[in-house]
């Protein structure tokens, strides 16, 4: 397990965060006070809704967190092609942001690194023939809980099309994430967290050690 002040080469780290805590007012303002990145803050307000509010203010204070305990000492952002946020002085930290409901997760690493985190959901047939190829709707068929089986198809398209940075750009039937299957011929690995109401894939590029755990603002003021 890796210590508390480095990300080893092989280890990612992804954390999740329940952002109701932030229906706390004091919190909320008080997380806004400590985010770092003014044109976060402005996402922020813009936002109609307070869920939506909460969401992009718990996804940023959970990346802030992450990546300092990274070693990330110059927080500056830059934006890639397909507007992927990263550090723009520091280029050995990857991270990728997620969220969906009430959960927002930030994965963390060395190389890159895709994630994506979903509300179980079964989006129908439909959708389903949109999206994933044959042998994947073969196995979305095979499964007793169709939510959970499109869901986690869903997150593993998802997480490998962060991993490349390539966007909505990338068709989503143009490559296959069967589980059990060596579906990618560049290597890519997912890994997989089932929360109940939602479930966390990370991709990455070939196996690595992937530590998960949950993280709150409110143990921290």
């Amino acid at each position: 397990m890796a210590c508390e002040e480095d990300v080893r080469p092989a280890m990612v780290r992804c954390s999740y965060y329940d952002v109701s805590e932030l229906e706390d007012r004091t919190l909320f303002e008080r997380g806004m006070a400590m985010l770092p990145w003014p044109e976060r803050r402005r996402k922020v307000e813009r936002y109609l809704f307070d869920k939506d509010r909460r969401l992009c203010l718990g996804a940023g204070l959970l990346a802030v967190h992450m990546l300092r305990e990274a070693g990330a000492t110059d927080l500056t952002l830059a934006y890639g092609t397909h507007e992927k946020p990263y550090l723009a002085h520091e280029p050995n930290i990857h991270f990728n942001l997620s969220h969906s409901g009430s959960l927002a997760i930030c994965a963390v690493s060395t190389e890159a690194i895709g994630a994506d985190v979903e509300e179980v959901c079964d989006h129908g047939r439909a959708v389903a023939k949109h999206c994933f190829v044959p042998r994947e709707l073969a196995w979305l068929d095979r499964q007793a809980d169709a939510a959970q089986a499109f869901t986690r198809l869903w997150v593993r398209k998802e997480s490998y099309i962060k991993l490349l940075g390539c966007g909505l750009s990338r068709d989503p039937q143009s490559f296959d994430v069967t589980p059990g299957t060596a579906s990618n011929a560049n290597g890519a690995r997912y890994s997989e967290l089932n929360l109940g109401a939602y479930l966390v894939c990370v991709c990455t590029n070939g196996a690595k050690e992937i530590e998960y755990r949950p993280w709150s603002l409110a143990q921290l003021v």
